[in-house]
């Protein structure tokens, strides 16, 4: 039992020791918050005016003890003023707070106390000003300091000569539907438009009429001049504010609509350019729909032209195509199809080009150009009679070829720039016996080059080159003998052909170049 007392008692008197020395501190402590004197009815007889610059008060009123603790710490003096105007409204906070941060003026209203004050809020320039009044409703005055009144002023000024300067128009609608205020380019389209005594008539004239529904609104709009020009605008009108107000600003169109008017007449120009165009074409725009085709696609594709005035996309139009069996099947339709539609993304790789073979025997060249902002010009030329008349040369040349190479004589041709067009098998033989893989030279000056190491010297070949390069010159067929050391000898003519070219004829152990075969069936070599 003692031993417990002997615990129990210091743990006590330390307690006791403890609740005393706080008592104490709370006694002579100040208030967490400082206690402002409480306000008379003269103490907002005069405006109470506060300078921040940088959330740091930098000059006041005197007398400002019922708003700010004294004494004033300067660097919380922002949020001690919002703290002490809080009573008058909710939103003292939100608009000290859109002011430092955005520098959004303000006024406010409210009871203070006894009294209704005013409290206004502004930037200017650096600073923030915030002014506390009372509003007297008995002499129905407002008192305010004249620094905030000339700023206020000097605000209003700019702001009206901003919209006196503004290009576009504006104006403000009233409930009920009348113009009350407009700025000067407003004013001066109703002078052109209704007169000068219209400018200066009450209420304005109503260059836009209002369409009475209280909505927001936009369009464009015409106005008409007294001298019969037009003037185009794109017309935003606002929903009805706190007071009824509507509000209409109109973007000037002219340059638009000119350069709108400019490119229908450019496309219009182009359509009936294109409608004599043998080829068809089809353009389709950056959302790869058909903008513009001419008749003969039309007849070459068989397709219908309403259907394609509704504007297919690119991918139905080949669907068309293939449904009117106007282009080739491939093995697979969907990834040739994609291939096809994606060329407006692979305008860097170039033009696309194919041929397609059509069941019925047409033969179409495809072009695709993709252009700088998306679009695709796709372009179908009948090539089918070109095609034909090349097959037909073709197979006239390879006839031609096997004839000549049926011959014991050997030919050679050359172009008019010395090329080799053809050498038959006979002239292989002469020159490299029955070695078939060897080749003379693919051209004149290198045929001539292997003939010097092979032959014996002769003018005969710097006289066939000077044959070719001088077409200026009469040409005439004439011969010469190649003696080649331990092998018969060759006797050569060279003929004329049409077009500078030549032709060269070589026969072994040939008395005489008149039983030499006539060179002039050759002229049909690529005549």
């Amino acid at each position: 039992m003692s031993s417990a007392l002997e615990i129990l008692v210091p743990v006590l008197g330390g307690f006791l020791a403890a609740a005393g020395a706080l008592l104490a501190v709370l006694w002579l402590a100040p208030g967490g918050r400082a206690v402002r004197p409480p306000l008379d009815s003269d103490s907002l007889s005069e405006p109470r005016q506060f300078l921040f610059r940088n959330g740091y008060l930098t000059e006041h009123s005197q007398n400002v003890s019922f708003l700010l603790p004294d004494p004033i710490d300067h660097l919380r003096a922002w949020d001690d003023l919002v703290d002490a105007l809080s009573d008058i409204g909710d939103g003292v906070a939100a608009a000290f707070a859109a002011l430092r941060d955005a520098g959004q003026p303000f006024r406010l209203t409210g009871a203070f106390g006894r009294d209704r004050v005013v409290v206004l809020g502004l930037r200017d320039g650096p600073e923030m000003r915030i002014t506390v009044s009372t509003a007297e409703e008995r002499q129905g005055s407002l008192r305010i300091d004249l620094p905030s009144l000339r700023a206020m002023e000097t605000e209003m000024s700019m702001l009206a000569r901003a919209g006196d300067s503004n290009p576009a128009l504006s104006w403000a609608i009233d409930a009920e539907g009348r113009v009350i205020w407009s700025n000067a380019a407003y004013l001066d389209l109703v002078g052109r438009c209704a007169g000068p005594d219209a400018a200066r008539g009450w209420p304005l004239h109503a260059l836009f009429p209002d369409t009475g529904s209280g909505q927001p609104d936009r369009s464009r709009r015409k106005a008409r001049g007294r001298d019969g020009q037009e003037f185009w605008f794109d017309v935003t009108t606002t929903a009805a504010d706190a007071d009824g107000m509507r509000h209409g600003h109109a973007i000037p169109l002219d340059a638009v609509i000119k350069a709108e008017d400019s490119l229908r007449t450019f496309i219009q120009t182009l359509t009936k350019s294109f409608a004599f165009l043998p080829s068809g074409l089809a353009i389709f725009d950056r959302q790869g729909q058909l903008a513009l085709f001419n008749p003969a696609l039309m007849d070459m594709t068989g397709l219908d032209g309403a259907w394609l005035s509704r504007r297919p996309r690119l991918a139905d139009f080949f669907d068309a195509l293939r449904d009117r069996q106007k282009l080739p099947e491939p093995r697979d339709y969907k990834t040739w199809r994609d291939s096809l539609t994606d060329i407006a993304r692979t305008g860097s790789q170039g033009t696309y080009t194919e041929t397609w073979s059509i069941a019925d025997g047409t033969v179409y060249r495809v072009t695709g150009r993709p252009q700088g902002d998306g679009a695709v010009t796709l372009m179908l030329e009948d090539v089918s009679a070109d095609v034909r008349a090349d097959r037909t040369h073709r197979t006239e040349r390879e006839m031609l070829g096997g004839l000549l190479d049926g011959l014991d004589d050997g030919v050679i041709a050359f172009d008019a720039e010395g090329h080799r067009l053809f050498c038959n098998d006979a002239a292989r033989r002469l020159w490299f016996g029955e070695d078939g893989d060897a080749m003379l030279p693919a051209t004149l000056d290198g045929c001539i080059a292997f003939w010097k190491t092979v032959a014996a010297p002769t003018p005969a070949w710097g006289e066939l080159r000077g044959f070719l390069l001088s077409p200026e010159r009469e040409r005439a067929e004439w011969s010469e003998t190649v003696r080649r050391p331990g092998q018969p000898d060759l006797d050569l003519r060279i003929a004329p052909l049409p077009g500078n070219r030549i032709a060269l004829f070589f026969r072994p152990d040939v008395a005489g170049s008149a039983h030499l075969p006539d060179a002039r069936p050759l002229s049909r070599l690529h005549a």
